[in-house]
């Protein structure tokens, strides 16, 4: 084995190959190499550390790493090494067993200290990338699917100016080469879906800061920069010193901001996207001006393909998942196709906004992504679904299911999601045997989101154990909607009276019931005297025949009492 300097998109990186390297990417083979994926991410994303069987190694789907879960390392996967460190012994193990497996690479972050990736080349049977600690796994996972598919076709074949129909990151590179600058495109919500990676076109921070977290970050000036794009019939230019002024201090990196020039992508009159590039020479000539105009053109059935397939492919699954979550007849045939087993134990983890904060669609998207990639990197095995306002997670497991774990993986995956998007709750159902009990988990994990929602309970986080009564007891008030004699007898009496004659007795019964018989603790409880207390008792027994010595009774108008507690006094 030598050592070799391989330049990937303009980046130079020294990492250990094979003698040969015959194999290399071609254009039109069944699947990418790991220099097509290089290519195509660029080293803005992905670093090459070391790639002992040369580049021309084909690459699968990206899958989480979980030292549990071997079968989740399948021959030409790419392996995220998501919580593992480079230099440490699970580092070692991970390396390992991809190598057995003839996985394509492993991705570590790379964090401040390369110490550990200095020693993970050196010792490498598989290839290792790197990305960017700021990078999310659920970015990373994104961008690899991505760049898989489009890396995977060929050229041409009908595409417009080239460029395949739905390869944005194609159209990206091929629209920076017109105009001679770095181009990202992004769409209404102003989340990046492509970005150019020709590698002697420098970047400012801002740009970089954009790419990694996939999202331009949100301020005001921000929204007000991209009015002004969607207001402009044609291309929208600004110096460094012009966005600082309309930014007013929205980036932390004004100072070094390069000159930006955009156009909206439009169809039909709307706008479905934007391209912006980023140019240190300012202003564009007339040329590059009139390319980024015909680009914006050109780009829109590119977008709308790109986004119908991603679309189209997350409808797919979702709904085959839904079918399981509902219990319909075909869900286990479904089920198979999603990758769970039939007669594995199941949990459904239930997800959602909590009752001060409202999440548009993109973001509830953004949860489903975010859901699903963290607790696959946490537990192995799921599937993530958003259904009206909450996103469901199905985690399958096997005999040393534990049920700690299930509640770590909820408050890790609430944790990470929170951090991005603003509160969430989370609720976990019990843990049931086989698919035919997965509608009822679902069930269950509805009912604890109620409760959450709700307020019942002070944490943001329960399982069905933990509110199994305030369960019950919303269950059971939708029942009185069904059979409103549920709450009829004695009570409706006590209640027609204190309406009529503004007193107290329906307060005063719940009160007692409450404290369960103490007559001095329920007085306090509602500021009167012990004394007054027990008249009021008395007068319950005289005026509406209640017997508070009979067990039945008793517990026939606590409850009743409660599913009224939103009417009664």
């Amino acid at each position: 084995m030598t050592r070799s300097r391989t330049k990937t998109r303009g980046v130079e990186t020294e990492a250990p190959v094979a003698e040969s390297t015959e194999g290399l990417h071609r254009q039109g083979d069944a699947a990418p190499d790991l220099a097509a994926l290089l290519e195509s991410l660029g080293a803005d994303v992905v670093g090459l550390v070391a790639a002992p069987r040369g580049l021309g190694v084909a690459v699968g789907e990206p899958v989480i790493y979980d030292e549990g879960e071997h079968s989740a390392i399948a021959p030409g996967v790419v392996v995220l090494a998501v919580a593992v460190r480079p230099g440490t012994p699970q580092a070692a193990k991970l390396l390992l067993d991809a190598e057995r497996a003839e996985a394509s690479a492993v991705v570590f972050k790379r964090g401040t200290d390369t110490s550990g990736l200095v020693q993970v080349a050196a010792s490498a049977g598989v290839a290792v990338l790197s990305v960017p600690e700021e990078m999310t796994w659920t970015q990373l996972h994104g961008f690899l699917l991505n760049a898989r598919r489009f890396s995977a076709q060929p050229d041409g074949g009908g595409g417009i100016a080239g460029v395949p129909i739905g390869d944005l990151f194609a159209l990206a590179n091929a629209i920076a080469g017109m105009v001679g600058g770095a181009v990202t495109i992004e769409d209404p919500a102003r989340r990046v879906l492509a970005f150019s990676t020709l590698g002697d076109q420098p970047i400012d921070a801002a740009r970089r800061r954009s790419i990694l977290g996939r999202q331009v970050p949100d301020s005001p000036g921000m929204r007000k920069l991209y009015r002004r794009v969607l207001e402009t019939e044609g291309v929208m230019s600004a110096d460094g010193q012009t966005l600082r002024e309309v930014l007013e201090g929205g980036l932390e990196e004004l100072e070094d901001l390069d000159p930006r020039s955009a156009v909206a992508i439009r169809a039909g009159g709307r706008m479905i996207g934007s391209i912006w590039v980023d140019h240190p020479v300012s202003p564009l000539d007339g040329e590059a001006l009139h390319a980024l105009t015909e680009a914006a053109r050109i780009a829109a059935p590119h977008v709308i393909q790109a986004r119908a397939a991603r679309d189209v492919e997350r409808r797919i699954r979702g709904e085959m998942l839904l079918a399981v979550l509902e219990g319909r007849a075909s869900a286990e045939e479904n089920a198979t196709r999603l990758g769970f087993a039939a007669d594995a134990l199941f949990t459904v983890i239930a997800f959602s906004a909590a009752a001060r904060e409202e999440i548009d669609a993109f973001e509830r998207e953004r949860l489903v992504d975010l859901v699903g990639v963290y607790c696959e990197a946490l537990h192995g095995q799921c599937a993530a679904i958003a259904i009206g306002e909450n996103v469901y997670a199905l985690l399958q497991g096997d005999a040393s299911f534990e049920r700690e774990r299930m509640i770590r993986v909820a408050r890790e995956t609430q944790g990470h999601a929170g951090a991005r998007i603003g509160g969430i709750l989370a609720a976990v159902s019990s843990t049931v045997d086989g698919l035919r009990e997965v509608a009822a988990a679902r069930r269950e994990a509805e009912r604890v989101l109620e409760v959450l929602r709700a307020g019942r309970v002070p944490q943001t986080l329960a399982t069905i154990e933990d509110v199994r009564s305030e369960v019950v007891l919303l269950e059971l008030k939708e029942l009185k909607l069904e059979h409103p004699s549920l709450t009829r007898g004695k009570l409706t009496a006590v209640l027609e009276h204190d309406a009529e004659h503004s007193t107290q007795y329906a307060l005063t019964l719940r009160a007692y019931l409450d404290a369960m018989g103490d007559v001095v603790g329920a007085a306090a409880g509602i500021s009167v005297h012990p004394n007054t207390f027990r008249y009021r008792l008395r007068r319950l027994r005289e005026l509406f025949d209640i017997d508070l010595k009979n067990a039945e009774e008793r517990l026939v108008l606590e409850l009743q009492l409660r599913l009224l507690a939103d009417d009664a006094p």
